[in-house]
């Protein structure tokens, strides 16, 4: 059920190569920030100070620049540097893999005072729909402020066109499908190898991630059909989010149309390699808008074996646990999808997500969600997609792991999709100005299929209740710092169970303004089918 092997792994380097230089970690003078030098770089960290109780380390490349025959490959190593890396002489504070190519780098935030013993990491993903995003948009100031006893990182992986090419000509040209999942495998490698230089413990790494981020960690727990070792111990899951999407005939019939629209008819990788980077998004982002093209991972055969609901549901994924996983009450904000009006636009609008899906599929869709349950055709449409494209992931990771994680229901304000980023990442200060990008929610990606969180509605903009910000960060904290989200401030908190801790209920946590245990709303019918993926 959960298989290991070895996976030629593309940091060669040791662990221990690494050393930390003077001056030391703990310094009170602005211009005294520390320094830490791995074995092909040396970092400077940008901004904190022993005072506040924490350095960030920002901009270090984990991977070589993913340009010229780079472009459409797995990620490499990183180069070596002779200069030492300040956080602001490579990239930006701001550097976002939909804007820019050079765009592999990780933030590492460490506490001032050195512990005894490695802490605790935290590797967080954004999400973004897999066309928008970037490492700098959650912080964790608020979370220090809390507790000091862990390490955050945060990271880019390259999106849209970049991240997602796929098809039987640009595979056979010798480009590499889905290297947005290449590049997390990559991200959290590096942090395994780089992290004990930061004092951090590498055996004990919780993945936390939002919507597209959320996905990339459930893709990494079952790459290679889940053949591949398991790169963290924890995981803390919110909002899922993915569109399954098409095969091999709507991935060729787009790497073609953006191919010889940018100059490089039959698809030729080399061609298409040489064109500038901004040019080929347009291209390829006009092209997604017309042909309503999904930018999401897709099905091959490699890394992904098959969807990782899929997987999950047939037991072929490599992780143990402890696992928390959350949604939102109203993901999708309950609004009609536009453009399907009628009854007949429910089938053809299965049929463009899904171009292989069987007659008698769509039917049994149909059936499981019936006409007269809904006011309109579009909500009817809105609330299968929102299964498929959100929700009935949970339900398929829930089971897979013995019913033994810890689920819960966001009720906060409009409960849409990336409400409760807000609430925990909140803060009444930033140690930097925040970074401009798709903030909770996600921005709109291209139009038609594939929103959210592909460009759906943004997360709510309803004020913070701090008090209920700070019980939703100490459920975090308790987690990554012990693997339960009760053990750490239990009097501050209502226990929060495990889903299947109390016979044949499945239990979750309610997260609004009171706080209270209910029934998962999501284990039906409706998400053990979406589940199966019996759409190919």
């Amino acid at each position: 059920m959960h298989l290991t092997a070895s996976i030629l792994v593309s940091l060669t380097t040791a662990a221990s190569a690494v050393t930390v230089l003077a001056p030391p970690m703990i310094s009170n003078a602005s211009n005294d920030l520390p320094i830490v030098k791995l074995d092909y770089t040396t970092v400077q960290a940008v901004a904190g100070n022993a005072s506040i109780g924490y350095y960030k380390f920002q901009n270090i490349r984990f991977a070589a620049v993913p340009t010229g025959t780079n472009r459409f490959a797995k990620p490499q190593p990183p180069p070596k540097e002779t200069v030492i890396n300040n956080g602001t002489n490579l990239a930006t504070q701001g550097v976002a893999c939909n804007t820019n190519e050079d765009c592999l780098y990780v933030d590492v935030w460490v506490p001032a005072k050195r512990s005894s013993k490695r802490l605790p990491v935290v590797v967080w993903t954004y999400g973004g729909g897999f066309t928008a995003g970037s490492k700098g948009e959650n912080t964790p100031e608020g979370l220090f402020d809390l507790s000091k006893d862990f390490i955050f990182v945060a990271y880019n992986y390259r999106l849209g066109i970049t991240g997602l090419a796929n098809g039987p000509t640009y595979l056979h040209e010798g480009g590499t499908s889905n290297l947005a999942i290449w590049d997390v495998q990559h991200a959290f490698e590096w942090t395994k190898m780089y992290i004990p230089s930061f004092g951090g413990n590498a055996n004990d790494i919780t993945a936390v991630g939002f919507s597209a981020g959320a996905s990339q960690i459930m893709f990494q727990m079952t790459r290679f059909a889940g053949h591949a070792p398991q790169l963290f111990s924890k995981a803390y899951i919110m909002s899922p989010g993915f569109v399954p999407g098409a095969g091999h005939h709507h991935a060729e019939a787009f790497w073609q149309n953006v191919s010889t629209a940018v100059g490089c008819p039959g698809g030729h990788l080399a061609c298409v390699r040489a064109v500038n980077f901004t040019a080929l998004n347009t291209a390829a982002n006009s092209v997604a808008r017309k042909y309503t093209y999904q930018f999401q991972p897709r099905v091959d055969g490699d890394i992904i074996a098959d969807t990782y609901e899929a997987q999950f549901y047939q037991k072929r994924f490599n992780f143990a646990g402890p696992c928390v996983i959350t949604h939102e009450q109203h993901e999708a904000n309950s609004q009609a999808f536009a453009g399907v009006n009628t009854s007949a636009d429910v089938a053809t609008y299965l049929s463009i997500f899904f171009p292989a899906i069987a007659d008698d599929v769509v039917q049994q869709i149909l059936d499981l969600y019936p006409e007269n349950e809904y006011p309109s055709p579009g909500l009817r449409f809105a609330d299968m997609k929102q299964s498929f494209d959100l929700a009935a992931k949970n339900l398929a990771l829930t089971n897979a792991l013995g019913n033994n994680t810890y689920n819960g229901m966001v009720a906060l304000g409009r409960a849409t999709h990336g409400t409760d980023q807000s609430y925990y990442f909140y803060s009444n200060y930033t140690l930097l100005p925040k970074v401009s990008g798709a903030g909770p929610g996600g921005p709109g990606g291209p139009g038609g299929p594939g929103g959210p969180p592909s460009g759906g509605p943004p997360g709510d903009n309803t004020p913070i209740d701090s008090t209920i910000a700070r019980t939703m960060q100490k459920y975090l904290l308790s987690f990554v710092l012990s693997g339960d989200p009760n053990k750490l401030w239990p009097a501050d908190k209502l226990v929060w169970p495990q889903y299947g801790s109390v016979g044949s209920r499945t239990l979750q946590l309610v997260l609004n303004d009171t706080m209270y245990v209910a029934e998962d709303d999501l284990a039906n019918a409706r998400s053990l089918f979406w589940n199966k993926a019996l759409w190919y």
